[in-house]
């Protein structure tokens, strides 16, 4: 008899249990997730808080936790118990054991790898009674957007081509002084004329200080990024890495040239999640737009190069340099690169080639048709070991 009662007794016990903790297992229990900013470059490291709480009066005897984050981030550190990682997601599973009115908060050390527009915004938890008799699971809905722009490439990255046209451009812009336009002050030298001596200046600094005048010209560029080139399956040896290096190299050029104050756009042909053209324009906005745009490209051709370039033709603007990020020939886009230079516009061609981290270049040389072609519209060969920026010719074939 003595057995009897005590297993009615376990029998009542387990089925209040069951009842009362399992039915209101997630009654009261929230979760929230924020990083500690919403726009990083990759490489970056952020800093990922996630808060747990059970607002209730009943403790939780254990919470599974499933979320899910994008393939390129890499936890520090990580407390989950149990990682599935895929090609492009990986979910973290883990384990908690809540008392009533407490709060649980977790910090994770995260570092973007790779860039793109993340929208982390469903969680999967699942709890029950002590024993397993009931299970309550719901989705939650976190608001966690996170913007992850291209890595900017370090100086010995950058390809020789860019080189050249950034000495040529800057050569460009300072054809004559502009007496109107006053950027500050700089040093005497020999031969400043007397009324251009800024003279508060000169007190200031205790030696003679003169004006320093503005750019002649006010020049205006348009990148045209040609993914197609190198996705992979579309060239020999082309793939992710050359795709991930030549955004990262039209990232990188966009915001030297706005930090030296010349208005940038872009264009593409790819598919994207965000604009696909961005109008010129300066500004510390108009690099987050830039920026933005390049981390919302998907590796997939949307449209040919030749197509970009035509529908560029069609924009009504002032001239402006058009500076095609790629690596594919000049005869493909002779026709679309000639009804751009018909319109006063600069077309020049930079091939972003491929430098691995280590600092080893691939090979970014002038093919010899583009040598020929440079030699026979006048332009002069570059010095020994500098390698000049392709400005692709009009050819008669091309013009007719």
């Amino acid at each position: 008899m003595a057995l009897f009662w005590m297993i009615w007794t376990v029998v009542i016990l387990a089925t209040a249990q069951a009842q009362l903790i399992g039915r209101f297992a997630l009654r009261g229990v929230r979760y929230s997730r924020k990083f500690n900013k919403d726009r990083c470059h990759a490489g970056d490291n952020l800093e990922m808080v996630e808060i747990i709480e059970n607002d209730k009066r009943l403790p939780i005897p254990w919470l599974r936790l499933e979320s899910e984050f994008p393939a390129v981030f890499r936890f520090r550190g990580s407390t989950a118990l149990k990682q599935e990682r895929g090609s492009v997601y990986q979910t973290h599973t883990s384990g908690f054991t809540i008392m009533p009115r407490r709060r649980v908060t977790r910090r994770h050390f995260v570092t973007c790898e790779g860039r793109g527009i993340f929208r982390l915004s469903t969680v999967f938890m699942t709890s029950g009674d002590l024993l397993g008799f009931v299970l309550r699971s719901r989705s939650e809905n976190v608001q966690a957007p996170l913007i992850v722009y291209p890595r900017l490439l370090e100086e010995r990255r950058l390809p020789q081509e860019w080189r050249s046209w950034q000495g040529e451009f800057a050569v460009r812009r300072w054809i004559l002084a502009d007496p109107f336009l006053i950027e500050g002050s700089r040093e005497y030298a020999p031969g400043d004329p007397m009324n251009r001596i800024h003279w508060k200046a000169s007190a200031r600094t205790g030696g003679l200080q003169t004006y320093r005048q503005g750019h002649s010209a006010d020049p205006r560029v348009m990148l045209v990024l040609d993914i197609g080139t190198v996705t992979p399956g579309l060239r020999g040896g082309g793939g992710e890495p050359e795709a991930e290096h030549a955004i990262s190299l039209a990232a990188t050029i966009a915001a030297r040239l706005i930090a030296d104050g010349v208005p940038v756009g872009l264009a593409h042909n790819a598919h994207t999640l965000s604009l696909p053209r961005i109008p010129v324009g300066g500004g510390a906005g108009q690099l987050r737009l830039l920026l933005e745009a390049m981390a919302g490209i998907r590796l997939k051709v949307q449209r040919s190069l030749a197509e970009c370039l035509t529908a560029e033709a069609r924009e009504v603007g002032p001239a402006c340099d058009y500076v095609v990020i790629g690596s594919g020939g000049e005869a493909v886009i002779g026709a679309a690169v000639a009804r751009l230079e018909r319109l006063g516009h600069k077309v020049s061609l930079i091939d972003p080639g491929f430098v691995s981290a280590d600092g080893s270049a691939a090979d970014t040389s002038v093919d010899s048709g583009a040598s020929v072609d440079s030699r026979a519209s006048g332009a002069s060969d570059p010095a020994p070991g500098r390698a000049a920026p392709r400005h692709i010719p009009l050819r008669k074939e091309a013009e007719a």
